[in-house]
């Protein structure tokens, strides 16, 4: 990395995906200077007008010592005020919170025992539970007779999630159609008795509320309601409009009130909206896939974050505008691909007819990191690189 003696405001780290770029927008609104790092496949950011300097960094899933050191060393010659991990690094920053502090540099994210109990399902609906938030009936079982007992006591449909996982990976939905595989399916999965949790299947739509925490107390909080998911069974959201719904937006404060959170995260609920009662279903303690809608209606979460982290507080933001739709483009026409070409019958799908009003993945006012991530995409599949 070559020396640098400009001073910048923020630094970024993991620039791979939609959700970097779009912290990477919401600062560059509010005139920050922004150095944005990421690995060598780069990402979409990489190619932003908006990134006022880039770097490379070691891969964190592969060696969090080296990820840490070029993180450092991207501090000692960046000089940013703050430091913001964009995505599933939070866990590896936290863990060396003391060490990268030590730049002088502002982390605020949670310590590690706070991100890791709230991104562990078998441990977050216990906290929930404790809070006194509704949550599905759930079990960690330790043996399969425990999951039959279950299924025999509460019927089928359940959920099987393993503790630790993203994206609706290892999300299964058993059924009376696949229950006579359960033994292969949790073979596939790589689940282990105390590692999954079974949960009682509820019915609703999936809500999620964000929030910024400062030591256990709101700064700011925004929810968007999901009108498509890229799984049946939930994940990802490609299409969602802003919403508010107050029951749900008590139970999220709720939680993280109750550990004292620091910092950004998202919480999902399925909500039933004919008999208005609500379910905890996961925490995200970190920034999420759908930040920019929060951003584009007027929840500026990457902003905020920054300024509460150089100032020490900021203003409550609870107001912001409402029935604004973003999509992730290219999650959604595959989706909507997946579902026209489904020979089980039609995904789950949205009668909701209002036009986009903007898209994750590409904006008119910088389009090239659009075209950058579709052949990233392609060169991530077919290119292993060192």
């Amino acid at each position: 990395m070559e020396s640098n003696k400009d001073k910048y405001d923020v630094l970024l780290s993991n620039g791979w995906d939609r959700i970097s770029y779009n912290i990477l927008r919401g600062l560059s609104k509010e005139n920050l200077k922004v150095a944005f790092g990421t690995d060598n496949y780069f990402g979409m950011g990489y190619f932003s007008k908006y990134a006022a300097a880039k770097f490379i960094h070691h891969n964190y899933k592969k060696s969090e010592e080296l990820f840490i050191a070029d993180i450092i060393s991207a501090i000692n010659n960046y000089y940013p005020d703050v430091y913001i991990p964009t995505g599933e690094e939070i866990f590896a920053v936290s863990r060396n919170k003391k060490k990268i502090e030590q730049t002088g540099v502002k982390l605020p994210v949670s310590d590690i025992q706070t991100l890791e109990t709230l991104n562990n399902k078998t441990i977050s609906f216990k906290i929930a539970e404790k809070a006194g938030i509704p949550v599905p009936l759930s079990i960690v079982p330790r043996n399969m007779d425990e999951i039959h007992s279950f299924i025999r006591q509460e019927k089928l449909p359940v959920i099987i999630k393993k503790d630790w996982s993203r994206a609706a990976q290892h999300v299964i939905k058993i059924t009376e159609e696949n229950f006579k595989n359960i033994n292969r399916i949790l073979s596939d999965h790589k689940l282990s008795f105390g590692n999954f949790i079974v949960q009682k299947f509820v019915e609703g739509t999936t809500y999620g509320v964000s929030l910024l925490m400062n030591q256990g107390d709101l700064r700011a909080k925004f929810t968007h309601k999901r009108l498509r998911e890229r799984i049946i069974t939930g994940g990802p959201s490609t299409l969602r409009v802003s919403v508010n719904n107050q029951l749900l937006e008590e139970y999220a404060l709720r939680l993280l009130s109750s550990v004292k959170f620091h910092g950004v995260a998202m919480i999902e609920f399925k909500y039933d909206e004919r008999t208005k009662q609500g379910w905890f279903i996961e925490a995200n303690p970190r920034f999420w896939g759908s930040v920019g809608l929060a951003i584009n209606s007027g929840v500026n979460f990457p902003y905020l974050l920054y300024k509460m982290a150089v100032e020490g507080d900021v203003e409550p933001v609870n107001n912001y505008e409402q029935g604004i739709v973003t999509e992730w483009w290219l999650g959604d026409k595959l989706v909507l691909l997946k579902n026209h070409f489904s020979t089980k019958g039609k995904l789950r799908d949205s009668s909701y007819k209002k036009k986009v009003d903007y898209f994750d993945d590409f904006y008119k006012d910088d389009p090239l990191p659009f075209f950058a991530w579709m052949f990233l995409l392609l060169r991530r599949k077919f290119v292993k690189l060192k």
